[in-house]
């Protein structure tokens, strides 16, 4: 299975001091109710539903190759994170991350709307760290992050297409 991402290298991160601040600015994109963790954990619940579903195969790789992606983007928050002194724990700021967070929908038309919000919702989180994060570059990666985001959205509309047959 192959990830589902733009090609394009991400972005190296230079930390020249800690920041605590910086950390509190990436913690819920990492481990929050609507981050990197959930969208993992969602597109494989989602993936595990559907795999005997012969009509349904290339939206079980869509969702397998989305989730491969948010994982490599969770490794390269966990690493940045840690670089800056902090401690990458499974939560946003607020509340710790718990099972509830994952969207447990069977229908696959509401599945994949779902997943496009979600996925919207990313980008706007990620628009917010930007305007939080002090250092470039992990600025940077978080920008290199959102084009990985804007392409699972017509990934997705494009499954939603063929299966409604548009």
């Amino acid at each position: 299975m192959k990830p589902i991402k733009v090609n394009l290298e991400y972005p190296e991160i230079d930390i020249d001091c800690l920041s605590l601040s910086d950390c509190r600015c990436l913690m819920e994109d990492y481990g929050g109710a609507e981050s990197e963790l959930t969208a993992i954990l969602t597109y494989m619940y989602q993936a595990y539903v559907i795999h005997e579903m012969e009509e349904y195969k290339e939206l079980y790789d869509t969702l397998e190759g989305i989730a491969i992606t948010e994982m490599h983007h969770h490794e390269l928050l966990g690493e940045t994170i840690v670089k800056l002194g902090g401690t990458p724990v499974m939560g946003g700021n607020q509340k710790f991350w718990n099972g509830s967070m994952v969207n447990y929908c069977k229908d696959v038309i509401n599945m994949i709307n779902i997943d496009i919000k979600s996925e919207q919702i990313a980008i706007e989180n990620y628009k917010k760290t930007i305007r939080c994060v002090q250092n470039y570059s992990i600025r940077e990666l978080i920008e290199r992050i959102i084009m990985d985001e804007e392409l699972h959205i017509l990934a997705l509309e494009e499954q939603k297409r063929k299966i409604l047959g548009n």
